[in-house]
């Protein structure tokens, strides 16, 4: 039967090709938007979770309650065997990276060592001496430095070029840092600025400066101490799962209380959080998940709708045909099975061209992408200067399956006339025809 459904829509391409071209259409923009939604939203929790939040953080709950201030008082000590801990009960595929969030003044001087400008700044410790750094990849150091070089030397310093241009910095000025130390007193320290950066968001090239974490520990006496263990998942690994690799850490923090390493303070308390949980991402990617719903159901009831008329239109001109089936003893029910097999067959056939355009097109944007030119650097939203789409299988199967079930619905929907007619009347349009 497949086989004589398929040499009639190879023979009469009248009932077939529409709704072929309509269900290809239909999946290759519902893959191409699929793909470059999910590349977008993934695009903007990974730009998050490099700058800032880690796709899971552990910190001191003290701290991250407080975070505004830098209270650096609240660190977590034994920077190695909680590291350790970290490594032994979380998830293989997680890259655990320890830094430090600091806050000081910042003071430049002019050319007699007066204060020539000076203001507050927040700023990051990453391990970024070493060349091989996996800090230098995330943060995408080698490209965002835009004047100078990465630091290669300890006590230098990267800074946001539009703070560069505030604070009227040149590249190997010495600035000083004044700030509080782990102990609370007054930290305060020099550095030489190596390199302006540019991380792409207004609020972060104005204020934001990098230093490595070893010189962080050193200026403001935090030895084995770091503010935040950042957990980094491969691509391949989606947001949905994270709450799951949360909690399997979660599961391990009350005997990791019962048991803390031994320079914690006694009131430290850990905590886990994933990317979702930071700067409302998670009301984010509802909604990111609500638009996907309705673009879902929008392209499948117009596919439905559309193939559902063209149906109609095609029954008509295929009254003879079924007339002369019923007249050799086909039912009614068993005709309609017929041409919703044969539905069936073009929605598959459809699907496939649709996946074959879609998949390229979407492939393309991953690879090349869309250049923003800085749009989105007032916005507050943390995304690249570079928009990609993104391959997935959630893509192919939510285009897939819409596809084809509008395929066979709409010709369902337009062959139930069928029953409305009699064998004789269909009989007789045949003859007439």
């Amino acid at each position: 039967m497949i086989r004589w459904i398929l040499k009639g829509i190879w023979r009469d391409k009248t009932r077939s090709l529409f709704p072929f071209l309509v269900i290809s259409v239909g999946v290759t923009l519902l893959i191409y938007l699929l793909g470059f939604m999910e590349g977008t939203f993934a695009g903007m929790i990974d730009i998050s979770a490099h700058l800032d939040t880690g796709h899971l953080r552990f910190v001191n709950k003290p701290f991250y309650d407080e975070e505004h201030l830098h209270p650096l008082d609240r660190a977590l000590a034994g920077q190695k065997e909680t590291l350790q801990w970290l490594q032994q009960n979380g998830d293989p595929r997680i890259e655990w990276s320890p830094r430090i969030r600091w806050g000081a003044i910042m003071d430049v001087p002019d050319e007699k060592g007066e204060t020539k400008s000076q203001t507050p700044v927040i700023g990051m410790a990453i391990e970024m001496l070493d060349v091989n750094s996996a800090e230098r990849e995330r943060l995408n150091l080698e490209q965002s430095v835009i004047e100078g070089t990465v630091p290669s030397h300890p006590k230098e310093m990267l800074v946001g070029y539009k703070l560069a241009e505030a604070l009227e910095i040149n590249l190997g000025d010495q600035v000083t840092l004044m700030g509080q130390n782990f102990d609370g007193g007054l930290a305060t320290d020099n550095y030489r600025v190596v390199g302006f950066v540019r991380f792409g968001l207004a609020a972060m090239d104005k204020k934001m400066a990098l230093i490595n974490l070893a010189d962080a520990q050193q200026t403001f006496y935090m030895e084995d101490m770091v503010t935040d263990f950042l957990g980094f998942l491969p691509m391949n690994v989606g947001y949905l799962k994270y709450d799951r690799l949360k909690q399997n850490i979660m599961d391990h923090l009350p005997a990791l209380q019962q048991t803390p390493p031994k320079d914690w303070a006694k009131d430290d308390e850990p905590l886990i959080l994933s990317v979702l949980d930071q700067r409302n991402l998670r009301e984010l990617s509802i909604k990111f998940e609500l638009v996907d719903d309705v673009v879902i159901g929008v392209f499948t009831f117009l596919m439905v709708l559309v193939l559902w008329n063209a149906g109609l239109l095609n029954g008509v001109h295929r009254y003879g045909e079924m007339g002369l089936l019923l007249a050799l003893g086909e039912t009614h029910k068993k005709l309609i099975l017929l041409m919703a097999l044969e539905a069936l067959v073009i929605g598959i056939l459809g699907s496939i061209a649709g996946c074959l355009v879609g998949g390229g097109l979407v492939y393309y944007l991953q690879e090349v992408g869309i250049s923003t030119h800085g749009i989105f650097e007032t916005s507050g939203l943390m995304m690249s200067d570079t928009i990609r789409a993104r391959v997935s299988l959630n893509a192919f199967v939510f285009a897939v399956i819409p596809g084809i079930t509008a395929s066979v619905l709409g010709n369902l929907i337009a062959n139930l006339a069928i029953f409305q007619r009699s064998e004789a009347n269909l009989f007789r349009e045949m003859e007439a025809g």
